[in-house]
Order: structure tokens, then sequence, then C-alpha cells
């Protein structure tokens, strides 16, 4: 609405979601809203809430106008990344991206040419300090502070500093130094109370199992199937020769009782005889049960199938299940099946 209230409008915001910040051009003659759902979306409209431009969308949260309203700064402070785009209103374009990580507050400096970034106590409690860019992009200052609660630009009117045709030329920026990094390999992890400890020789051993693999075959662990590592091709063919002799003895035991590798017939097993009919019905039904998969496997065996040992061992005691069936039966002559 004009100060003499002869035009009223709604702003129309194709977004949803919060409205972040709103800043008016010091020519007042246009605003800038940053609104909606992160990522959030930036838009530059007229006096009469006509959009004009679209500054994008990005996490950012703030927006200000340098004093002569020529730089527009869109950032994302506070709990967002501290990046801070700096527009040209004059050629609506993108300057430059300031890396601002960590700030909580940034205002432009009254000449509209240099943008201060601070970060500030108790928000963050480390890192505190002064930052400040030519709206180039060029860091010119840089001051850390071990606690910094607030600061600003001393006040002084824009008419002192009248604006240039053009963006003044870039100074000569400071050399900002990175962290160090260490040339040490990181390794493996390590919980904090083992790491002011001597770190541990990765070739001592580190269970009593691997202690007792390295004692006999003086390397690292044993991989099953593969050969121990460390071990020489004596102790390999010394342990093959035990196998060889194992095995051996193994035949030679089976050869000498006669039993057969592949098992006997099996024979029913010996229960408890029934004390009464009841149990005496339960074993019959679980018998005739067994007599039942018996037949079935007999009935494969005649059609030509091949079966395994164990289930022609069935088949045999066959016989021997239906003996004790009718003998069960003989006993209690009262059961009916």
């Amino acid at each position: 609405m004009a100060a003499a209230g002869n035009f009223d409008c709604r702003v129309v915001l194709d977004r949803e979601g919060p409205i972040h910040d709103v800043a008016w051009n010091p020519d007042e003659k246009e605003f800038a809203v940053v609104y909606g759902y992160m990522p959030a979306k930036a838009a530059l409209f007229n006096h009469r809430a006509e959009p004009v431009l679209d500054l994008g969308t990005a996490p950012r949260n703030l927006v200000r106008f340098n004093p002569h309203g020529r730089v527009l700064a869109l950032a994302g402070l506070g709990n967002l990344a501290g990046a801070i785009d700096l527009w040209d209103r004059k050629s609506k374009s993108k300057i430059c991206t300031i890396d601002a990580h960590g700030a909580s507050l940034c205002a432009w400096a009254p000449d509209g040419r240099y943008l201060m970034a601070a970060t500030l106590s108790p928000r963050l409690r480390v890192d505190n300090g002064i930052r400040i860019w030519h709206y180039t992009g060029a860091m010119v200052f840089r001051q850390p502070i071990d606690e910094l609660f607030h600061v600003e630009w001393r006040p002084a009117p824009a008419a002192q500093f009248p604006q240039r045709a053009s963006l003044s030329p870039v100074p000569q920026g400071i050399a900002v130094s990175s962290p160090a990094v260490s040339a040490k390999p990181a390794g493996a992890y390590r919980p904090p109370h083992a790491r002011t400890r001597p770190a541990a020789d990765s070739s001592s051993p580190r269970s009593l199992s691997d202690m007792a693999e390295r004692k006999v075959f003086g390397g690292g662990r044993i991989v099953p199937g593969a050969a121990p590592v460390g071990a020489s091709p004596d102790m390999l063919a010394k342990a093959a020769e035990k196998k060889r002799t194992r095995n051996r003895k193994k035949a030679k035991d089976v050869a000498s009782t006669g039993e057969a590798s592949v098992p006997a017939p099996a024979a029913a097993v010996a229960l408890a005889e029934p004390e009464n009919e009841v149990e005496a019905l339960k074993r019959v039904r679980q018998l005739k049960k067994k007599v039942t998969q018996i037949n079935a496997l007999a009935a494969r065996r005649d059609a030509g199938e091949a079966l395994e040992a164990n289930q022609l061992s069935k088949i045999e005691s066959r016989s021997q299940i239906n003996a004790e069936i009718a003998d069960l039966l003989t006993k209690f002559s009262s059961i009916s099946t």
C-alpha cells in the first residue's frame, strides 16, 4: 500500500512454506523475498508486487541490499551451510558465491562495497570471529576471536560514499590458510581410550586360536581349503603325509572288522513295551505310517529308480516292522485299528 493510500495489492508467492526474510531496496522501488520450504526460493518484486527477477532456489534464509541498493546478498546462515550469493541488481546477474561457513550474522559496510560475516556466541562457541569480503568475492580481512557476542559497522550515512557508475575493482585479498593435512595415513578406527597407547602390531596374534595357528605354522591365520600363510614346503608335506596315514589306517580297520562304508540295514528301534492299550494303539499307528512310507520307497525301486543306501535299508526292515505290528495286535487283541 502506498503512503498516500491510493494503491494496495497482495503479493502472490508461487511456493508453499514459510517466509524466511523480506528486505526493501533503499531506492524504495522494489523488495526481495525469501520464501518456501528448503531449498527456499528468492525473488525480486517491484513496488506494485510484480515479479521482476527470479533469484533461484537454494538453501537460503536471509537477504540484504547494500546501502546503495546496487548489490544484493542472499545468504544461508544459522543452521544452514553459510553460503552467500552476491547479485548485481543493475545487470541482474550473480557476481559470486562466498563461503561463510558457520556465520550467524552478515552486514554491509556503509560504503556498500564490503560485506562482513561473523560467527557469534552462544550460538556457536567455536571458530568465533569476523570475516570481511569485497563484493567481488575477495576476502580482505579476517580476525579470529575467542568469544564474540556481537559486532556491527560504525554508522555512517551512505551519502558520504557516492555510488560509482561501475563496480569498484577487486582489491588485493588476503591469503586464507587451509588446515594442514596430516601425512600420516588414517588407518583403522581406534576408540578414544586406546588412542594414547602404541598401535598394536598387525602381525601379533589377537586371540588364543590365532596364537595356536601361528605357533604351529609361524604365520597368519588359516583359511579353510588354502595353505596356511607362512607354512614351509616341508611342513605342508608332513601334514599331507599324516592325512594319508590316517586314511590308510581307517580303511584297514574297516576291512578287518568287515564293516562296510554303507550303513547296515536299520533294525527297528527297540522301544519300551506299551503298558496299556492306548500306548499300544499309538505305537501301531506310528509303525503303520512307517510301513506306508517304506511301501512308497519300494514302489519307486520297482519302477527302476536308483535309491540311496539308507532308503534300501528301510525297505529291508519292512518285514521286521510288520512283525512288531502283529505282535502288538496279538498282545492287545482288543485294539481297534
